[in-house]
């Protein structure tokens, strides 16, 4: 049995007093009726707790399932921000997504399961931009080793996330990392980390 969900607005409500810059979203229009966001919210900024005042942007302000917003925020400031400040000397400033909610199937197939994207369960994450200027890329330059910081973070999200798939996994994920909290089977436990 899947854990018990907060009630759409106690979520929003939660996520605003814990600092986030949230706000509720109109449901996504789909010809498809499967494509249906529960409790649709535009996420903007996640605080960071062990920096008060700091808040990390996303400038794309994706529409997702208030749950999973709630999860990806908490990564982004809980885990992210104090990594990338701890080893890479600089404040993250905000994180280039996607949109989150896109009605379609798993790796854009014509045919197949619809993706975690489709109810606003994932995330598409294309760079971290930093207070100095600077920029980490997902996607690897070729023939450069990996950037440490950025393995770090992929192997944490998989304590946070059900799916991680990004550089390596497979060719619809060569220059983004998707994150998403899509149950596998019937244990939440069941974790994809490639």
């Amino acid at each position: 049995m899947a854990p018990s969900q907060p009630e759409p607005g106690t979520c929003l409500t939660e996520l605003k007093a814990a600092g986030f810059d949230i706000e509720t979203a109109e449901q996504p229009s789909s010809s498809n009726e499967s494509c249906r966001i529960e409790a649709p919210v535009r996420l903007k900024a996640v605080p960071v707790p062990s920096r008060p005042g700091t808040t990390v942007r996303l400038a794309a302000q994706p529409v997702l399932a208030c749950r999973f917003a709630g999860q990806f925020g908490h990564w982004i400031g809980d885990l992210v921000a104090p990594v990338i400040a701890g080893s890479l000397n600089t404040e993250l400033k905000s994180v280039q997504t996607g949109p989150g909610f896109e009605c379609r199937n798993r790796n854009g197939a014509a045919t197949g399961k619809l993706s975690a994207h489709a109810e606003g369960l994932a995330i598409d994450i294309a760079a971290f931009e930093f207070a100095n200027g600077s920029l980490l890329r997902v996607k690897p330059d070729p023939g450069a080793a990996p950037d440490q910081a950025l393995a770090t973070l992929r192997t944490a999200a998989c304590g946070w996330f059900t799916t991680i798939l990004g550089p390596g996994s497979d060719e619809a994920h060569h220059d983004h990392l998707h994150v998403d909290i899509l149950q596998h089977g019937s244990s939440d436990r069941y974790r994809i980390c490639q």
